[in-house]
């Protein structure tokens, strides 16, 4: 009995692993923004992120295939008023315009909206964005140290350190190495040509 137990417990994670995998790959395509203010998409929502993105960004950020599928808030119920924005999602019709959307986002730097701070993400399952989340503190520290850093699929975290990159899936360990890391040198400036 307890080996059967133990090979039932084996294939349901594989299985819950598989779905998340897949969930994830469905959601290839989405952009989730954060930050919007509520309803300035108005009823058509579709028309509103393609024009937004088209006057925001440079032209070729955009593929000739640029098309927005599908766009709405989540949840669909608004919150209490004079809360947070709902994040905004899009389904994009090709995952390369969402990355190129996503590194020309990052290039620009802060994006307002009427005043308000925006920010562009991938779309990730509810897990996926659970493990990110335990990173938080890792990344605030390294950012007041000065240290590049980037997410890795699922959660893995990327440091720049010189000449050396390393990678960590443990938030604790992570923190740990940050907290011994001394202050990252200030980027040098390019030599005279």
């Amino acid at each position: 009995m307890p080996t059967q137990i133990r090979e039932l417990q084996r294939q349901m994670s594989a299985s819950i692993d598989r779905a998340d995998d897949l969930e994830n790959r469905l959601r290839r395509n989405n952009v989730r923004v954060v930050g919007l203010p509520e309803k300035v998409e108005g009823s058509d929502p579709v028309s509103f992120f393609e024009n937004w993105l088209k006057n925001m960004l440079p032209a070729d950020t955009f593929s000739p295939f640029f098309t927005v599928e599908r766009a709405h808030r989540v949840p669909f119920r608004p919150g209490p008023p004079g809360g947070n924005p709902r994040p905004f999602l899009a389904r994009l019709l090709h995952f390369r315009d969402r990355d190129s959307i996503l590194r020309a986002v990052r290039t620009k730097g802060e994006i307002l909206y009427a005043n308000s701070r925006v920010s562009f993400y991938p779309d990730f399952s509810a897990s996926v964005r659970k493990q990110r989340a335990q990173f938080t503190e890792v990344r605030a520290r390294l950012r007041d140290k000065g240290y590049k850093y980037s997410m890795m699929y699922p959660a893995k975290l990327r440091i720049v350190d010189g000449q050396k990159t390393r990678f960590f899936t443990c938030p604790t360990e992570a923190l740990h190495w940050a907290d011994a890391a001394p202050r990252a040198p200030a980027a040098r400036p390019a030599p005279p040509e």
